[in-house]
Order: structure tokens, then C-alpha cells, then sequence
């Protein structure tokens, strides 16, 4: 087995794992996490999109959000566990739901996309595969996107136990995604608190120049 075939087979093991527990994270459920999720919606609303691309969709929480803001949404998750949750819940036609691993697509072929949304995933690929392929996926991304094309990518960050979202990295994956092309459009800092733990997300809005 090679390492990105190793690499897949951990991804798809390990998310199917969590999701098959239900609502791990509590996206369903939980005010912060629905709070989280309007702020994104308010940071892409000023304008409407005609296809839009989410990688690391899960359950579908944030894609059925998007779906009011673009013509067509393709949702990838590369568990099926998760996929099955999201057609649990009513959507729109204009969603298509594919278990797929990002790192495998042919994303020339998928686009030409004019909004990107990677929202808690560039750190799992950064955990999953080598660098090389993370600064790959964000090139790739880049060219198969419309001049003028949006990039939404928010990260938790901060001590929160997890060495995946230590600030120097979730800084340093966002500093990827500049350096092969996007500009930063806006960038904040949300705060919320989630089972008595205070919690920062790092929000950033590239556009494709």
C-alpha cells in the first residue's frame, strides 16, 4: 500500500469511526455551533455564487446554508458515515452529495468554481497527508477557480489541547494558500464558547485575483 493509499484509508476510517457515533461534534446542536456557522454565512452573503465547492462537508450543516447563497453546491466528505447523516436532512436539488477524498480529485475537471469552503479540515489534511500534498491541494484549488473566485477558510485556534489547530500552524496553512496566489480579502478573529470552553476561530476570505 503507498502512502497516500495508507493516508486515504486512515481518513476514511477514522471519520467514519467518529461519525458513526452521531453528531460527535454537536454541529447540530449546539448554539455555538450554530452561531459559528451564521458568522461564516454572513462573511460570503454580499453576493451570490454560481457553484460552489466544500471540502470536509460532514453531515451537511454548513452546506444546506450555502445552498441559499449558490446556484450549485458539491459537497465532498470522505465518509460515508457522514454522507448518510447529510441525506438524512431535507435539501435543496441544488446540492450534490460525493464521498471522495480531496486530495485524490481532479479538481481541473470539477471546475471552474467561484467559492471554495474549507471550514475545519485544511488541519485533518495537514495531519493526514505530507505538506507537499496540502500546499498541492491549494494550488490546485487556485487554478481551477474563477478570476475573481472566493476561498472561505476557518480554522479553530489556540490552546485548546489539540495540536492541530496550534496557532503557528493554522497561521502557517492560511500562509499557504496566499503564497500560491490568493489574496487576502478579509480576515477576523470570531470567539464564542462551547462547553464552558472559550473557543477562537480564525475566519479568512481569499479571492482569486
Amino acid at each position: 500500500m503507498s502512502q497516500r493509499e495508507a493516508a486515504h484509508q486512515k481518513a476514511r476510517e477514522f471519520f467514519d469511526r467518529l461519525w458513526s457515533k452521531g453528531d460527535f461534534w454537536e454541529i447540530e446542536s449546539s448554539d455555538y455551533e450554530r452561531a459559528r456557522l451564521g458568522r461564516l454565512i454572513e462573511v460570503l452573503a454580499d453576493r451570490r455564487y454560481q457553484r460552489a465547492l466544500e471540502l470536509g462537508c460532514g453531515a451537511g450543516a454548513l452546506t444546506r446554508l450555502l445552498a441559499d447563497h449558490a446556484d450549485r453546491v458539491l459537497a465532498i466528505d470522505v465518509s460515508e458515515e457522514a454522507l448518510s447523516r447529510a441525506r438524512m436532512h431535507p435539501a435543496p436539488p441544488s446540492i450534490e452529495w460525493r464521498c471522495a477524498d480531496a486530495m485524490e480529485m481532479d479538481l481541473s475537471r470539477e471546475g471552474p468554481f467561484d467559492l471554495v469552503v474549507l471550514v475545519e479540515t485544511v488541519y485533518y489534511l495537514g495531519w493526514l497527508y505530507p505538506f507537499f500534498d496540502v500546499a498541492w491541494l491549494a494550488h490546485a484549488l487556485f487554478e481551477a477557480s474563477r478570476p475573481g473566485a472566493r476561498l472561505l477558510l476557518a480554522n479553530t485556534l489556540g490552546d485548546t489541547g489539540d495540536n492541530l489547530v496550534l496557532p503557528w500552524l493554522i497561521l502557517s496553512y492560511r500562509d499557504v494558500f496566499r503564497n500560491v496566489g490568493w489574496s487576502v480579502a478579509t480576515e477576523e478573529t470570531w470567539r464564542g464558547r462551547k462547553n464552558g470552553v472559550d473557543l477562537e476561530v480564525l475566519i479568512t476570505l481569499l479571492e482569486r485575483p
